[in-house]
């Protein structure tokens, strides 16, 4: 019996239990497919600014978790060796038309308001930071302090950290349900009869967590949306900072590769990348930088992301007690690592945590079954 079972061993699950055990707590993690989640998909983005509508609970979650990052690449550095990619690159959203960049003007307001870096600019203004756009972009809004790291490294570094630290990883372990014992939870009970005990247990199974039985959650809580991507290899870089324009983003890397994406499709749980997406996807990306049309295609990709179902992540403890939630996190699985170990922590220890978690309440409406 462990003091902790997480079950979900993706961003959200490695953070956590890595948080876990560096508390002295004795941590399990139970897997379903090793390397298969949304967390290996991702592109890397860590910008709280760049898709922010307006303030609010998940912007502000959001730009907490950021500003976590700093701290915990350099530990995992420390502890593994591993460079995750992280770079404070800065980002550029943009538009192609007069009316676009003043939508963009009218969204970021309430961040020039509270005191965020971020600059809008002209058409020549925003070449002027990424001089390989077309001339048909029209400006948008700059974000210095956004940042992008590689989701890949990030989880092998974790994972190696969290094994380094005491945590035990139990590989192709399926969730049927949570052990329940006089509405405190015990643990969780695999698909092959196998009871994993513990004293506590935290929830971050991504899409899957709705299909978890015992746990509370509505059956339509969390559901699987696809995010298809297409990985360009330009012989020479084109840009450093991510761009977010009409029809896809870009996402660097430092040797050279540039990640388009990404789709956003209710398809269920079928990961598969298709030729409309990768033709849509393209078709965006050579609009917005015309000199990635000669880059050889790379590898393309689909990942699971968890929507919930009013777009708020699901954080804490909801009826049963002794039974942690940190899934929903949609397409901010990545950005907000930090942040939620820091809370599942917090909770476990039973301690204050880090922000209000009422607006990501396990029992609210739609979400509690």
């Amino acid at each position: 019996m462990s003091d902790v079972v997480v079950i979900g061993g993706g961003v959200a699950g490695c953070a956590s239990a890595l948080a876990l055990a560096r508390r002295g707590l004795s941590v399990r993690v139970l897997e379903r497919n090793p390397g298969e989640g949304a967390s290996w998909a991702a592109a890397g983005i860590l910008g709280p600014q760049l898709e922010a509508a307006g303030d609010g609970p998940l912007a502000r979650l959001c730009l907490a978790s950021r500003a976590l990052y700093p701290e915990l690449v350099a530990s995992l550095a420390e502890a593994t060796g591993i460079d995750v990619g992280f770079r404070q690159s800065g980002a550029l959203r943009v538009a192609f038309t007069a009316s676009g960049r003043e939508e963009i003007a009218r969204e970021v307001a309430w961040q020039r308001e509270a005191g965020l870096a971020v600059e809008l600019c002209d058409g020549g203004g925003a070449r002027a930071r990424v001089p390989s756009l077309c001339a048909e972009v029209a400006g948008g809004a700059w974000f210095a302090d956004e940042a992008r790291l590689d989701p890949p490294s990030l989880m092998r570094a974790l994972r190696i950290a969290a094994e380094r630290t005491g945590v035990q990883f139990r590989a192709g372990a399926a969730v049927r349900r949570v052990l329940v014992d006089r509405a405190r939870a015990r643990g969780a009970l695999l698909e092959d009869g196998t009871r994993v005990e513990a004293d506590w247990t935290v929830l971050t199974a991504g899409s899957w967590s709705s299909l978890i039985e015992g746990s509370g959650l509505a059956p339509a809580a969390v559901r699987p949306v696809r995010g298809q991507i297409v990985e360009l290899t330009p012989a020479s870089p084109p840009l450093t900072q991510v761009v977010y324009g009409p029809g896809c983003y870009l996402s660097p890397r430092d040797d050279g590769r540039v990640l388009v994406g990404a789709t956003v499709e209710l398809a269920g749980f079928v990961p598969a990348v298709t030729a409309r997406a990768v033709r849509d996807l393209l078709t965006a990306a050579l609009r917005l930088v015309p000199a990635l049309e000669d880059a050889p295609l790379g590898r393309t990709w689909a990942g699971l992301r968890p929507h919930p179902s009013d777009e708020l992540p699901i954080l804490g403890q909801g009826e049963l007690t002794h039974l942690i939630f940190a899934t929903g996190h949609f397409r901010n699985g990545v950005l907000l690592a930090p942040v939620t170990a820091q809370i599942v922590a917090a909770l476990i220890a039973g301690e204050q945590p880090p922000l209000d978690l009422s607006p990501f309440s396990p029992a609210r409406p739609g979400i509690a079954g």
